[in-house]
């Protein structure tokens, strides 16, 4: 199972799978892509987190 990183929506905690008094709140955390969790996504209860991409982009000494 693939892992990803969600956070809960803007003001709320939901619940962990294995552990309904532990909470996910709005500090991301990686966990299972479970049915569980893509529910809680669908649902809007849960947001994928995206890591920011790198930047690949190279300045010159002049910022052009």
């Amino acid at each position: 199972m693939s892992k990803i990183k969600v956070a809960a929506a803007d003001g709320l905690r939901v619940p962990a799978e294995h552990n309904p008094h532990e909470y996910i709140g709005q500090e991301p955390v990686e966990v299972d892509g479970s049915l569980y969790y893509q529910r809680m996504i669908d649902d809007g209860d849960l947001v994928v987190v995206e890591d920011p991409a790198p930047n690949t982009k190279t300045r010159n000494a002049k910022g052009e």
